[in-house]
Parts: structure tokens; C-alpha cells; sequence
């Protein structure tokens, strides 16, 4: 999820804008909402959002300003004002987009999909940096992945994951210390990422840390560390055995 801020002065407008948005785009979430520079401020430094729905002209200033306030910032803006004439003011400050009211719904849904396109990218950079470190010291035992968070990010090392879990278009990764962090990218994803690093599909549901594993039973059930039991599935089990045969 997008974690999202709208920060407009007509009531009427943000919460028109909050309505598109739970109906049209489901994967933002708006958490805060407020309706000036000041307010503004408050909100963003609570709660860290990764996206700001703003408004150029407030009752204190301008959206602008805010963000001169803010100096460095990480989420993504996209500007909503009644005026035409802002656009270029906009670009300076790297605005995803700059949609004029009142919102058409179709431009809306465009630019929350840039938004997730520029976030996605920035996760991708994060891995690909992380793969470029591996291949330059293949020794190197530090293995690490990002996983998007709805706050942000989440990096972890390969060695703190005891399996991944398909949780419908979702990814639960389950953690040696028995946390649970969600990502919003299915299990293919991760499959594809890192089942050359110590990780093995083992069931439809289930990508598993092979180092973790204590025992199997022929009845298809795979024990991890901390007597975790996992399924496996009659399509994967070739595959699995096969990874033991020249351990026996």
C-alpha cells in the first residue's frame, strides 16, 4: 500500500479526492489529511508518507513552501490546484503530476500509477545495487534484500528469512526470529529474485530457506528450524529431493 497524505484547505475537495482514491485506486492509503502549510508540516513528519496529494494554494502559503520547509524529502508529490499557471513551478520540484480541479478520475489513476512505477524502480535500484555488491565479492556472506514497506522499505539479509508465504497477490516473509513483514509483490517475484541464494520452491504457497531445514517425511511435510512444518507439493517434489541426492 501507498501510504498517502492529502493536504487541501476545502474540506469538500479532500474529501472528494479521498473517495476517488479508496474507489479508483485501492492501492493507496490515505493516513492523514490536513488543510495548510502548518498542518501539512505536522502530518508529514508523523507519519512518513510515501505519497502527497498538494494542494498550491493554502491559507498559509503555498504548497511550495511547504516543501522548501521540508528541504530534502523522499515521497512522491502530486499537485492538485484550481490554477493552470503552476506547472512549471511544479516541475522544479520533480512533481509526479500536476492534476487541475476538478479531478478527472482517469488522469488521477494515471498518475497514482506513475507513482507506483517511480516507487517500484527505487526498490529495484536497491536490489540491483545489492546483487552488483554480491557479484563483486561472491565470498561475501551478507546477502541482503529490499522489501517495500508501507512505510517505506525493509531491508533484510537472505539469512534472517525462514520462508516466504503466498498470501494472494501478497508475499509473507517469515523471519528467523518469528516476525512476520508483508510485501505487496507475489511469491513469483521473490522466487525469480533469489532461488539461486539457498531458496527453493517447495509447494504453490511456499518458498523455503534450505539452510533451515531439519527434516522431511515422505508423507510431503518439510520441518524448519523451530519445528515450522511445510507442505510439499507433489509438482515441486523432484525438484527437492533432487537437492539432497549428493548429500546422502
Amino acid at each position: 500500500m501507498i501510504r498517502s497524505i492529502i493536504i487541501d484547505d476545502e474540506q469538500p475537495a479532500r474529501e472528494s479526492l479521498k473517495n476517488y482514491l479508496e474507489e479508483f485506486c485501492p492501492d493507496v492509503k490515505i493516513v492523514a489529511m490536513a488543510d495548510s502549510v502548518e498542518t501539512g508540516l505536522e502530518v508529514i513528519r508523523k507519519h512518513l508518507p510515501s505519497l502527497v496529494f498538494l494542494d498550491i494554494e493554502l491559507p498559509d502559503g503555498k504548497g511550495f513552501d511547504l516543501l522548501r520547509r521540508l528541504g530534502n524529502f523522499s515521497f512522491k508529490v502530486i499537485f492538485i490546484t484550481a490554477f493552470t499557471d503552476y506547472a512549471t513551478n511544479a516541475i522544479k520540484f520533480h512533481a509526479v503530476d500536476y492534476l487541475v480541479k476538478p479531478v478527472n478520475i482517469t488522469e488521477l489513476k494515471n498518475a497514482v500509477e506513475r507513482v507506483k512505477e517511480e516507487l517500484d524502480r527505487h526498490i529495484f535500484s536497491q536490489n540491483l545495487e545489492e546483487l552488483k555488491r554480491y557479484l563483486r565479492n561472491p565470498e561475501e556472506k551478507i546477502r541482503k534484500i529490499v522489501i517495500p514497506d508501507v512505510k517505506g522499505f525493509i531491508v533484510l539479509e537472505l539469512d534472517q528469512i525462514l520462508y516466504c508465504e503466498a498470501d494472494g497477490y501478497c508475499t509473507n516473509f517469515i523471519l528467523t526470529d518469528e516476525r512476520k513483514i508483508t510485501s505487496s509483490r507475489n511469491l513469483k517475484y521473490y522466487e525469480e529474485m533469489i532461488s539461486d541464494l539457498d531458496f527453493l520452491r517447495v509447494h504453490h504457497s511456499y518458498l523455503i530457506n534450505i539452510q533451515y531445514i531439519i527434516s522431511y517425511l515422505h508423507e510431503g511435510t518439510i520441518t524448519l528450524k523451530g519445528n515450522k512444518c511445510i507442505p510439499l507439493g507433489n509438482s515441486y517434489k523432484k525438484a527437492f529431493l533432487d537437492v539432497f541426492k549428493g548429500m546422502k
